[in-house]
């Protein structure tokens, strides 16, 4: 049981002795106080309950005698303090709060707690018994991995993390682009390059035509990098001939190609993954002859895989992993669930699309097929949705980390399937906001996209001429450290100007300011050369400093539980660097070893083991955000 709940029993309990009401202990707010001059928690029982009618009337023979929230307060805390045992201290302050103090005592058994339990400290089963599946990450293949990407799987990895640690059994699924006319796009501008003007000693495009194929030989050397490069350029190029007004022959081929790559999906999802495609024929809707099936879909199954390969080196480097990939190819049956819906009448008819009108419902109206007969991202969610909520089982929640644009699209889309009675209640948007650099733009459209890769890889070598003795495993934990906590620290709906000195700043509140207080506990703990702190601690004399650490360590759980409710990484940041700062104000002024000091061995005990408990929880709280703690830096 934790210190928290102990006291809102007993507060309970005293309400009880009091006023003849029964408070559920978890109704009762308990606070830290912003000066810890006040104590450890503060309540303000007394001013809510003496202003409820309830109340009044049921103390009605008291009311002689309980004349303010004051006055009943104190009463309260008379009933109090007789039944905590681990409660140092108690004040009633104006104009009602009830303020208390933790025994020494108690901060130095949890602190003790910390190292028997280790990386279990803190561990909650709020969730216990519920299942949650977490979508993230979502970067469609052809395009540039970027910084919002790398901001979205960094947020969905520490919101994974949080819930397991609070007791949810959760599934990780990522949801990826794999058609559309972005990829028509970059199938263009690799048709472009590889057929129209195709190198010495390469077939020539009529040969290529007449095969029926495309061979893709020549980047069978490329490194991933290179690949994921080629398709970036070969996306610009197909989307700068798109948009070009005066080339109507382009658009019109690329038209042509997204039907082709819709017909392809189908035909890879039923011949490779036995999925049923939906029952729209793609290849009615192509007009021109330049491309056929067999060369489109060679090509986008090969560059597919090029894209899902160099995300998936992505996802190991910033420590992610997936329970099921979806893929938009996968949700062409969404078609026919829309058409379903218009026989219902939940969907209508209106320009040769097939929309949702949500007036009446005070929400958008959204398209779900276009007059082009393609399904939207809306018509292929009808699809996806199905299958993510009972692949697994029930599922008590599913959470889709997206930015906030998307909000119409997820609100009529959960409504749909609502009325088609797919789902109700079960999912919820999580939107987190965009992420940018203090100087430049993003845009894959016209090639100057910030990638994720290069954020990390910019971090890295900074971080490398600031500290040029760093070994490169070091190095690269550091850099996304770096980069990590400075997407998680500000509250999800806040947008980031990512700053590159502040992120790897040691001194500052980032994530290798952390790692260093980290290493720093582990060093001092090095040179103790001891492995049993867990003699007891009898009566000591503890400063100021010391007793600010304690004061910070059992709150540590209560963080874990907020987060997790709240959805909110940026608390467990707040918390892990106010214990940061006070570690090093107590290092900073104090010493810890025997050698050379006044230090009796019980002082030295009770320090090597603040110093532990701080560094097993600075560890377990970045873990929990996705980063690593390197033992040295």
């Amino acid at each position: 049981m934790d210190i928290k709940f102990q006291l809102q029993q007993a507060i309970s309990l005293a309400v009880k002795k009091v006023t003849g009401l029964t408070i559920l202990p978890q109704n009762i707010t308990l606070e830290h106080p912003e000066n810890e001059d006040f104590g450890d928690y503060s309540t303000n029982i007394a001013m809510k309950l003496f202003s409820e009618t309830k109340l009044r009337s049921t103390i009605y023979d008291l009311r002689s005698k309980i004349k303010s929230p004051k006055d009943l307060a104190e009463k309260i805390l008379l009933h109090l303090t007789s039944n905590i045992l681990h409660l140092g201290s108690a004040s009633v302050a104006e104009p009602g709060f009830i303020n208390l103090s933790i025994k020494n005592e108690c901060l130095i058994k949890e602190m003790q707690r910390v190292l028997s339990d280790g990386s279990n400290y803190g561990k909650l089963d709020q969730g216990k018994g519920k299942k949650i599946m977490v979508e993230f990450a979502h970067p469609n293949t052809h395009k540039a991995f970027h910084i919002g990407h790398l901001r979205n799987i960094t947020t969905g990895e520490a919101i994974v993390r949080i819930l397991e640690f609070n007791g949810y059994k959760v599934i990780r699924s990522n949801y990826q682009g794999d058609v559309g006319i972005h990829i028509a796009k970059c199938l263009y501008g690799i048709l472009q390059t590889q057929i129209s003007q195709p190198k010495a000693g390469r077939p020539r495009a009529e040969k290529l035509k007449s095969q029926n194929k495309l061979n893709l030989n020549f980047a069978k050397d490329w490194s991933l990098e290179k690949k994921a490069k080629y398709l970036g350029d070969t996306y610009v190029i197909g989307s700068n001939a798109y948009e070009d007004e005066n080339n109507s022959q382009a658009q019109a081929e690329i038209k042509d190609i997204n039907y082709l790559i819709y017909a392809s999906a189908q035909k890879y999802q039923q011949e490779v993954h036995q999925i049923q495609p939906g029952s729209t024929d793609y290849m009615k809707f192509v007009h021109g002859k330049k491309y056929n099936l067999q060369m489109v879909y060679d090509v986008w199954v090969e560059t597919r895989q090029w894209s899902l390969d160099y995300f998936e080196n992505i996802y190991k480097r910033v420590s992610s992993h997936f329970d099921r990939y979806y893929f938009e190819s996968q949700c062409l049956k969404g078609v026919d669930t829309a058409y379903e819906a218009l026989k219902k009448g939940i969907l209508k008819k209106s320009q040769g699309a097939i929309v949702f009108a949500g007036k009446p419902y005070n929400l958008d109206t959204r398209v779900f097929i276009n007059s082009l007969g393609l399904p939207t991202y809306e018509g292929k969610e009808l699809g996806l949705a199905p299958v993510e909520l009972s692949e697994f089982g029930h599922l008590d929640k599913l959470i889709h980390v997206v930015t906030p644009e998307q909000t119409s699209f997820f609100q009529i889309t959960f409504k749909v399937e609502e009325l088609l009675g797919i789902q109700k209640d079960q999912q919820y948007h999580l939107v987190y906001n965009w992420v940018r650099l203090k100087k430049g733009k993003m845009s894959s459209r016209l090639g100057n996209v910030i990638l994720g890769e290069w954020l990390l890889d910019e971090a890295k070598a900074r971080i490398k001429k600031s500290f040029p003795k760093i070994d490169e495993k070091t190095a690269e934990m550091i850099s996304v450290a770096a980069v990590k906590y400075s997407f998680l620290k500000p509250a999800l709906n806040s947008e980031i100007a990512f700053d590159f000195e502040e992120s790897i700043n040691l001194q500052g509140n980032s994530g290798p300011y952390l790692q260093y207080t980290y290493a720093r506990c582990k060093s001092v703990l090095a040179k103790a050369k001891t492995d049993d702190l867990r003699s007891k601690i009898y009566d000591l004399s503890i400063n100021k400093e010391e007793l600010a650490v304690l004061r910070t360590i059992y709150k540590f759980s209560e963080v874990i539980e907020q987060a997790g409710k709240n959805y909110s990484p940026n608390l467990i940041c707040n918390y892990l660097y106010d214990l940061a700062q006070k570690y090093n104000t107590f290092y900073n002024k104090h010493r810890i070893l025997t050698q050379n000091s006044k230090l009796t061995t019980e002082q030295t005990n009770f320090r090597l083991l603040l110093t532990s408990a701080s560094a097993q929880i600075i560890k377990t709280g970045l873990n929990l955000l996705g980063i690593k703690c390197p033992e040295k830096m």
